[in-house]
């Protein structure tokens, strides 16, 4: 008997009841039954789980039907087999996460070397100079300010294309498939730029568009991954450390591409180290990943009753109420709370896209840093921020006297009201007069972003549940939006970089991010939809719906 359940982990404690030939013994009230082993599914015990039904099989062992029983330390010697025991899901979110980090630094690889790409030009350059006397300087890849902003702009529209239809194949065939083919995707598209870029500027726009797609369904998987994974006291950590992905990314990509530029290897060699990275995490993702717990080989009881419990909406006993994977798309654009998302997410977005786009274009050249010290300078903020969003996850998960509510809007205000307030700061000082002050303003806004993963992102599981790809999907969409605004705003307000336009890009860029925190803190929720509930019907009804949880009760198996 598997009951009394703790309700935050999932832990059982098995009575030692004496066994039976008779299970009906037990309430039907109480428990849902767990029907026998068919003969086809006679053998080792296996354990089977779908949105249509919760079963526990066990297969016959011996003749003695009284011996059917699986024993709980033969259970527990097989996750013992493997050197992470109970602990798979972490190693899927550790995983899932470095090749989410994957696919953005394949886009951040331009980012960067977008200031070392050209050269040094040559003070008495002119379009007929000898090219022996270019000393390295390659004019077709000194693009113009307009050039530079398409080719930033090509990847959200990429992503634009692609987020909708991904978001479809992620629910049809699950993400080890969509995720790992859009990584091969990302990967050889990095490959392939270098080729693209001296070929001529259109051929390289349509590597980007095919790089913005490989981005597309990085938040949906996040969402897909954190809703079967994790379990439920551990959303956050697991949203933190999914989410981290946007920091560990420039985390390698700013000072390797720094260093590699200006080496012997030149800037080439940043594109086929990404690209070779990428191939070889997705070849480990696709052979170790799966789409449910119950699928993946490594995984013991113990841990799926942990991460199945509390899901009642995506894992449901047998019966005449069923479970659809179609998402309410109606009900859920009328909920307040949804919306509260979506736009905290644009403004975050806006925020992170000015930080990811353009901190190196900043200290470069509104700071006067040269590239070597960019590369250092970039990677200082999101280390940092790194370390915010697992403390900030941890402690939304820990911390029991303040009302989740509470803390969604505590955590959202000190991401997207901190950076905002420390933008419009940066906005108004000096970069000539007090550089150094600038720098660590800039630091400091990009890092306090990192207590976003308590925030709307956090809510965005609370609400949302089994259809969080779908609502992830919404942000994604939002997300390349802002990656398609943020280098049009600045093409058009500080083509120049200097220091009076940008006063204008980060004083907008603050004013959005503290006018979507407040439209958040007013409408967000931390509980689930009434959309999300089993009985959900899209239908007018006059009956409340509810939510049933699962329980699981070991039976002899007759056969």
């Amino acid at each position: 008997m598997m009951q009394n359940m703790d309700p935050e982990t999932g832990d059982y404690i098995r009575k030692n009841l004496p066994v039976t030939n008779n299970p009906q013994e037990t309430s039907k009230n109480d428990i849902l039954t767990i029907p026998p082993a068919t003969e086809s599914q006679k053998g080792d015990s296996k354990i089977t789980i779908s949105p249509k039904s919760l079963s526990i099989d066990f297969g016959k062992n011996n003749n003695n039907n009284s011996k059917n029983v699986v024993d709980e330390d033969d259970e527990e010697d097989r996750g013992n087999n493997c050197i992470f025991g109970n602990r798979i899901r972490f190693t899927i979110m550790v995983l899932s996460t470095l090749c989410l980090s994957s696919i953005l630094s394949n886009i951040l690889t331009f980012n960067f070397t977008v200031i070392c790409m050209a050269g040094e030009k040559p003070e008495n350059y002119t379009p007929d100079m000898d090219p022996s006397l270019l000393n390295g300087y390659a004019p077709h890849l000194d693009y113009t300010s307009a050039q530079k902003s398409t080719l930033f702009m090509a990847v959200a529209v990429g992503a634009l294309i692609a987020v909708f239809p991904m978001t479809i194949l992620l629910n049809k065939f699950g993400s080890r498939l969509i995720f790992s083919a859009l990584g091969f995707l990302s990967a050889i598209a990095t490959l392939f730029v270098p080729l693209a870029a001296n070929i001529g500027f259109y051929p390289f726009v349509f590597i980007r568009i095919v790089q913005g797609m490989g981005f597309s369904a990085c938040l949906p998987v996040m969402g897909s991954i954190t809703s079967h994974w994790s379990t439920i006291k551990q959303n956050g950590i697991f949203i933190a450390i999914l989410s981290s992905f946007l920091q560990i990314a420039p985390i390698f990509t700013m000072p390797v591409s720094g260093e590699l530029c200006t080496s012997s290897l030149g800037w080439t060699a940043v594109y086929y180290l990404h690209g070779v990275v990428s191939i070889i995490l997705f070849t480990i993702f696709f052979l170790y990943h799966r789409n449910s717990p119950a699928k993946h080989p490594l995984v013991n009881r113990k841990e799926l009753v942990k991460m199945m419990f509390g899901k009642g909406s995506i894992y449901s006993g047998p019966g005449k109420q069923k479970v659809s994977k179609k998402v309410p798309v109606s009900a859920m654009y009328k909920d307040p709370a949804i919306w509260a998302i979506l736009v905290a997410a644009f403004g975050n977005f806006m925020g992170t896209q000015l930080s990811l786009q353009f901190m190196p274009t900043y200290i470069n050249a509104v700071l006067h840093l040269p590239i070597e010290k960019t590369g250092i300078a970039s990677a200082i903020s999101p280390v940092i921020m790194f370390f915010i969003k697992l403390i900030a996850g941890q402690s939304s998960d820990k911390i029991k006297f303040i009302s989740d509510g509470t803390k969604l809007r505590i955590y959202n205000s000190l991401s997207m009201g901190g950076m905002g307030v420390l933008f419009i700061t940066l906005g108004f000082m000096n970069p000539v007069v007090n550089k150094s002050g600038c720098l660590v303003v800039l630091i400091a806004s990009t890092c306090i972003l990192g207590f976003n993963s308590g925030g709307f992102f956090k809510s965005s599981q609370q609400v949302s549940k089994q259809h969080s790809h779908f609502t992830m999907a919404n942000i994604s969409f939002l997300n390349c939006v802002c990656m398609l605004l943020t280098p049009l705003l600045n093409e058009l307000i500080a083509p120049e970089n200097t220091p009076e336009t940008w006063t204008i890009v980060l004083c907008i860029h603050g004013a959005i991010l503290l006018t979507t925190n407040a439209f958040f803190c007013i409408f967000a929720s931390s509980a689930p939809a009434p959309w999300t509930l089993e009985t959900f019907s899209s239908k007018s009804s006059k009956v409340a719906p509810t939510k049933t949880e699962p329980k699981f009760v070991e039976t002899t198996n007759k056969y």
